[in-house]
Parts: structure tokens; C-alpha cells; sequence
């Protein structure tokens, strides 16, 4: 299931359904991951993979994607809060842009 979030370039993959709030937060997340790594030429897809581990709480992997001036970029995270794991995967993709798109 796909889902385009309210900003341009993103898609959303398997996501469950976020309430308002959580929505508005997510997106905010996004915003500022994208001033970070501003480019013309970008486009960013997160997947969510969900994990049951045998008690009432369920573990959220994210594997964010990223398309930037034409070079891939990945990351992941996994934790137990997804609106966590969204930050933290974003959080290694900017380490890893930083890292090797503007050290050139």
C-alpha cells in the first residue's frame, strides 16, 4: 500500500494509519530532513515494516530510500515508536548525504 504524504517526492509504503497529530509530525520530520539536503532534483521513499515479538507492542522498521542530483542514498532503523524510527532513519540518511554527496 502506497501512500503520498502531503509533501512533494515522498512516498509512504506500508505505513499504518496516523492520526492528525501524528500526521502533522511526521510531515515536520520530513520538512526539515528536506532542508537539510535541499536539491531540485530529489525524491525520498520510507517503508515500513512492522514486526510483532510476541507481546501486545509492535517493532517498526523504516528503510528510507533516497534520490539525490541522481545518486541513491540509503538507511534504516528499528525501534518501537514509529514516529522514532522515522527520525532516526532520516537522521543516518542525512549523515550519510552529508557524508558523501557534499564532501565532494
Amino acid at each position: 500500500m502506497i501512500k503520498m504524504s502531503k509533501l512533494e517526492n515522498v512516498e509512504l509504503i506500508k505505513f499504518p494509519e496516523l492520526d492528525e497529530i501524528d500526521s502533522a509530525l511526521l510531515d515536520k520530520n520530513i520538512e526539515h530532513f528536506f532542508k537539510k539536503v535541499s536539491s531540485n532534483d530529489v525524491s525520498l521513499r520510507l517503508t515500513c515494516h512492522d514486526y510483532a515479538r510476541g507481546g501486545v507492542k509492535k517493532q517498526h522498521e523504516i528503510k528510507a530510500h533516497l534520490i539525490l542530483d541522481g545518486e541513491a542514498y540509503f538507511a534504516s532503523d528499528t525501534t518501537w515508536q514509529l514516529l522514532e524510527t522515522v527520525q532516526n532513519a532520516l537522521k543516518k540518511l542525512e549523515k550519510e548525504v552529508l557524508k558523501k554527496h557534499f564532501s565532494k
